[in-house]
């Protein structure tokens, strides 16, 4: 047997010893004595453990048996992402126009909007997936301000929904919003068009999100953003999204407090999470001296969750097996309002980043093959680090424009930058949630096919 090149330990300010494998996501509590056993231990040998505590070692993905490549096996897991899905997925924009003018916005609003012949070519492209295997469509509404073409989303999602109860496949549906359109009755009208949930983007108290969201008219958007909140209250699941950079850093920090003082705030509804303010793109209207340096942006992140959990209002966040997202798959596709086809949705509204269109066979281009193709399996750096099960190399997007000069630097999970606090921070709380505290926490192990 050999040890896992995934393995972690982690020793607690309580003096305990935390144990987590990356490759199979497990997590337990050793002694020094195990921890020694595994570390020490060398191929072909066997650790210095009793035959249970083996049993769970290996359980977890620690010791492994010394013909398994773990790499082969993240290969494998990148590319069923890539080919073996059977779900479409389709971020849909019915336009990309939008009544804020928001400070850091990567888009270039036009007041198109996605005419029927487009919706049904849409609803076509669907079938068509379907007839080819997919066994459920999931859809995002984006925009833009998607809420501008309510009418769009009411009969497209129609037509989706009637077509996937025809095929008897699976249909699920949320949306990000800007909010300022989100009326009890909007919200009402989505939840019967089975959106399940919202995405609505607060960047801070009142005079910091006016100056970083305002509308078009320079106008102020968050009184108006906050009521419509209230009103649509408990209808949909909302994720408060704060987008931060170093302008607003400081105020998003606390800007939790302000936002739980409101009596329509429930925390079982509303959950608050920070965005990363970056430079997409040229047409990104923030500066690379504005973005926080990845280091930053996600010790901050780390303080938010911190300070969440200690409220007691979220149950803190468990590394998640990664294996990459629709710009890397060939079941997910962004849609622009004239049918367009993206692979990221970092691309909506710029032309040179069209892979193809819902009215024509998809055809698999060059910039389609780089998204594709693009890999950690490239990057000798990524093959060596011991974060690559929970981060896979990170945004494909960035890594491409980081390659091509346009990015400072590729993306790495936010792991790699608090793994043992986060880990130890989940460890608690699950010690402090069972039998009084007393409860041993043996293991958390999390597996991912």
């Amino acid at each position: 047997m050999k040890p896992s090149r995934y393995n972690f330990f982690f020793e607690g300010e309580d003096g305990s010893i935390l144990a987590y494998n990356a490759l199979r996501n497990g997590l337990a509590v050793v002694d020094a004595e195990i921890r020694a056993a595994v570390e020490n231990l060398e191929p072909g040998g066997e650790p210095r453990v009793d035959s249970e505590t083996l049993a769970e070692l290996e359980r977890g993905g620690f010791v492994i048996p010394d013909e398994l490549d773990e790499l082969a096996v993240l290969r494998i897991r990148r590319h069923v992402q890539q080919y073996g899905g059977n779900w479409l997925g389709l971020t849909i924009a019915p336009t990309i126009n939008c009544n804020l003018a928001c400070k850091y916005c990567f888009e270039n609003p036009t007041k198109g909007v996605m005419s029927e012949e487009i919706q049904d070519k849409v609803v076509d492209f669907a079938r068509q997936a379907i007839d080819a295997g997919m066994r459920g469509v999931s859809v995002t509404w984006y925009g833009g301000e998607p809420l501008l073409c309510l009418e769009v989303i009411e009969r497209l999602s129609s037509k989706l929904i009637a077509l996937c109860e025809d095929k008897k496949i699976g249909y699920t549906a949320d949306i990000v919003t800007n909010g300022t359109l989100l009326s009890r009755t909007v919200a009402e009208k989505l939840k019967a068009l089975q959106v399940t949930s919202a995405q609505v983007t607060l960047d801070g108290p009142r005079e910091v999100h006016n100056q970083r969201r305002p509308y078009r008219s320079g106008a102020g958007s968050f009184d108006t953003i906050v009521s419509r909140l209230e009103e649509s209250a408990g209808i949909l699941p909302v994720a408060l999204r704060v987008n931060v950079d170093r302008e607003n850093v400081e105020d998003a920090r606390h800007f939790y407090e302000q936002l739980s003082s409101y009596p329509w705030f429930d925390p079982g509804i509303f959950s608050v999470y920070f965005g990363y303010v970056r430079k997409f793109s040229a047409s990104c209207r923030c500066s690379e001296e504005e973005c926080l340096l990845q280091g930053d942006f996600w010790d901050r992140e780390y303080e938010l969750q911190e300070q969440l959990v200690g409220l007691g209002v979220v149950e803190p966040a468990y590394p998640d097996i990664s294996s990459g997202c629709g710009a890397t798959s060939t079941s997910a596709y962004v849609v622009g309002p004239g049918g367009e086809l993206y692979k990221c949705w970092n691309h909506l509204g710029n032309p040179d980043q069209v892979v193809g269109n819902v009215a024509e066979p998809i055809d698999f281009g060059p910039l389609y093959i780089r998204y594709l193709s693009e890999s950690f399996e490239n990057d000798p750096e990524c093959l060596e680090c011991r974060y690559l099960p929970i981060c896979m190399g990170g945004c494909v997007d960035v890594r491409i424009k980081a390659k091509l000069g346009q990015m400072p630097e590729k993306d790495c999970a936010r792991w790699k930058y608090y793994l043992g606090r986060q880990l130890e921070l989940y460890y608690t709380y699950k010690l402090n949630e069972g039998s009084g505290g007393s409860q041993k926490v043996e293991d958390a192990e999390k597996e991912s096919a």
